[in-house]
């Protein structure tokens, strides 16, 4: 009996962390095609077989996908695309989305066997035009760098705006950008304004890969993953049974996973991930919302850890990113690969579990990661919102792994009014930590 009381008052005390959707505000409809976001697509370079047949090889390289929302109502809408005086008129599909907070219309379009160069585009949707924008296709997708952010989930009226257009300037030729899930606080049209305000000329101009995170989800018995994040990152269009995706740039696979479902739910993507890995690929990159190992309590995604970890050590995975748990960690596993890192673009923080598996860790910042692939060897370096160097490390294709940041650039703790707030022996005990991580307290 007194289990069962217990179990009530849990589920009483934790029913809104749980199943508890916050209403949406209301929104106005925008009326000029607008939030125009630009990505990769869910196919590449398209040939024809013996029989005529077309087929797909290098997946996404080739493709983009542009989607925006215009309007409360369905209309013809079409891209515009052109490249050294060649005009092409592309469709575009629609949807509509009806909210608590209003009606939406998300379109997007599909730009397949791209060439290289530069391409100008516009969007048009009920006869109302986009301004023009630009994007470029690498010729050279051997030798790239990318950049990696953690979650975002900013306030409205947030920090991020300046931080992103600092970290386009410190990193311009970067060939498209990485979200670690949780882009924004809730699935609402406050917080995707936010989003695409901190994003103006960057989402327009560079391709933006997003996982999904657990505040992209609209919560319940059943979980679902909130259909405006599938349709701004709409090469998850392509997948309907869970947000996966496989990028293959150059001699990279870049392996996008969905963390957040249910347990019952990871075989079928277990499966998937497996056909996924099994593929050829000088370096393999996974990224998830949820770390295979946590530093916020070791019984955290313990679910997560069965479903995919053995796959990405059978099959030679290099680097695992991962966000979540807002801090910084990283984890060189005994001298080889896979290396995990779980970085953090927010303003908020929190308390750090000191996992014995990582080597470096860090809060009271936020963090960037730039990923390198250059011949034989893959850097990967993380930056603070400084632009300083936080963390170096080098990967080679024979599976080495070298740390080229302990012991010569120095950690860095707070507890501030950005981290979750503690009181009393848990307070004492976090400082002691930390205290001991600098070597103060021996």
């Amino acid at each position: 009996m007194s289990i069962v009381l217990c179990l009530t008052i849990l589920c009483v005390k934790r029913w809104d962390v749980w199943f508890g959707n916050p209403i949406e505000p209301p929104y106005q409809t925008l009326t000029e095609p607008s939030r125009i976001q630009l990505t990769f697509g869910a196919v590449g370079e398209r040939s024809r077989n013996a029989v005529g047949e077309r087929s797909r090889t290098a997946v996404g390289e080739r493709s983009r996908n542009v989607s925006w929302q215009c309007g409360d109502t369905l209309a013809p809408s079409n891209l515009l695309l052109i490249k050294e005086g060649d005009v092409n008129l592309i469709p575009a599909e629609g949807k509509i989305f009806h909210t608590t907070g209003g009606t939406t219309v998300s379109y997007h379009a599909v730009l397949d066997s791209l060439s290289a160069g530069e391409y100008h585009y516009r969007v048009e949707t009920g006869g109302k035009q986009s301004a023009w924008y630009d994007f470029k296709v690498n010729a050279d997708t051997e030798n790239f760098s990318f950049v990696y952010l953690g979650d975002v989930q900013d306030t409205v009226g947030g920090v991020s705006k300046q931080f992103f257009k600092n970290i386009r300037h410190w990193q311009p030729d970067a060939a498209f950008w990485l979200f670690g899930g949780d882009v924004i606080e809730r699935p609402h049209d406050q917080y995707w304004n936010e989003y695409f305000t901190s994003m103006d000329t960057i989402a327009q101009t560079l391709p933006i890969l997003a996982i999904a995170g657990n505040h992209e989800y609209l919560k319940g018995v059943r979980r679902t993953l909130e259909e405006r994040f599938i349709y701004t990152f709409s090469y998850f269009l392509e997948n309907t049974d869970f947000a996966a995706y496989e990028l293959h740039y150059g001699n990279t696979a870049i392996i996008l996973l969905d963390s957040n479902r249910d347990f019952w739910e990871l075989p079928a993507q277990r499966k998937w991930l497996e056909a996924a890995l099994a593929k050829p690929a000088q370096w393999k990159i996974v990224a998830l919302h949820h770390p295979v190992y946590s530093i916020r309590g070791k019984m955290n995604n313990l679910t997560v850890r069965w479903a995919f970890n053995d796959l990405f050590q059978k099959y030679g995975v290099d680097l695992v990113l991962q966000g979540h748990e807002h801090g910084y960690a990283r984890m060189i596993n005994e001298g080889t690969t896979p290396v995990y890192i779980i970085s953090n673009s927010s303003p908020k923080d929190y308390r750090l579990y000191f996992n014995e598996k990582y080597q470096r860790f860090g809060n009271g910042e936020r963090f960037y990661n730039t990923i390198s692939a250059s011949g034989d060897s893959l850097v990967v370096k993380t930056f603070t919102e400084e632009n300083e160097l936080y963390d170096n490390i080098l990967l080679l294709k024979n599976k080495e792994v070298r740390d080229r940041a302990t012991d010569i650039i120095p950690e860095h703790f707070e507890i501030n009014n950005r981290s979750k707030k503690f009181k009393g022996k848990e307070l004492k005990k976090y400082q002691h930590e930390i205290r001991t991580r600098e070597g103060f307290d021996k």
